[in-house]
C-alpha cells in the first residue's frame, strides 16, 4: 500500500494540496509541528493525499485533524486508505475512541466518515458572524 509517514521532504506538495483544499489553510509552522505526530501520506511517484491526527499524552483517545487529496486525485479511495490507516494504527496504540470535526456542508466526507462507523455527536459553531458550523464526530474503537 502507498501510504508511509511524512518526512520534510514532502511538505511543499502537502502545503499545495492543502492550498487546494481548504479555505482556511495551515501554515508551514503548523505541518512542521504535525511531523511529530501522526502525518500519514498517500505517496505514489508524488504526494496525492494526507492526513494528520494527534493522540494527546495520557489519553486513550486520538483526534483527527486533517484529511486532504489532491483535487486530480479525488475518487479513488485515498481518503479511504488514509483513514483505514490511521484507524489501524489507533488500534495498535490501544487508542478507544477517534474525533473528528467536520464542515457540516461537505455530505460527501460525512458519509465516507459514517461508513467507517462515525457517529455525529454534536453540531459546533467555529463563527457565528459567518455563520460556520461543524459536526463533532466520534468513533468507539472498543477496549484497550
Amino acid at each position: 500500500m502507498p501510504i508511509r509517514e511524512a518526512v520534510a521532504g514532502d511538505l511543499e506538495r502537502v502545503l499545495e494540496i492543502e492550498r487546494l483544499s481548504f479555505e482556511r489553510t495551515w501554515d508551514r509552522s503548523k505541518f512542521e509541528t504535525a511531523l511529530g505526530e501522526i502525518f500519514l501520506l498517500y505517496a505514489e511517484e508524488e504526494v496525492l493525499g494526507f492526513l494528520v491526527a494527534c493522540c494527546p499524552a495520557m489519553l486513550d483517545e486520538a483526534v483527527i485533524l486533517k484529511i486532504a487529496v489532491h483535487p486530480d486525485h479525488r475518487g479513488r479511495g485515498i481518503a479511504t486508505a488514509l483513514i483505514q490507516a490511521a484507524l489501524d494504527r489507533f488500534r495498535r496504540m490501544r487508542i478507544r475512541e477517534v474525533e473528528l470535526h467536520v464542515d457540516i456542508v461537505q455530505r460527501g466526507a460525512i458519509r465516507l466518515y459514517e461508513k467507517f462507523g462515525f457517529k455525529i455527536m454534536k453540531v459546533l459553531t467555529a463563527n457565528y458572524e459567518e455563520e460556520e458550523a461543524f459536526y463533532m464526530m466520534k468513533l468507539k474503537l472498543g477496549g484497550a
